[in-house]
């Protein structure tokens, strides 16, 4: 059963861990702009090992969320 949790925020950020998981995923975009570009700046074990690491602690993140949970914008009441 689901749990709706009221927020004024209308994006993610009342949901921490997703921010979290992207911007680990996002801090691979070098390496990916590296390999679509065909520009070999790293050495392949460098490549694997940082993309890897960082897929991981994504994985974590989003591991912690509960996604049973429904959000719902609620306009703020002064």
């Amino acid at each position: 059963m689901s749990n709706i949790i009221k927020t004024d925020h209308d994006g993610w950020d009342c949901v921490p861990q997703l921010k979290k998981a992207v911007r680990k995923m996002e801090s691979l975009k070098y390496l990916t702009y590296e390999i679509n570009h065909c520009v070999r700046q790293h050495d392949l074990p460098y490549i694997v090992e940082e993309m890897k690491q960082q897929l991981e602690e994504a994985i974590e993140q989003l591991d912690n969320i509960d996604a049973t949970q429904e959000y719902e914008t609620v306009e703020e009441v002064d």
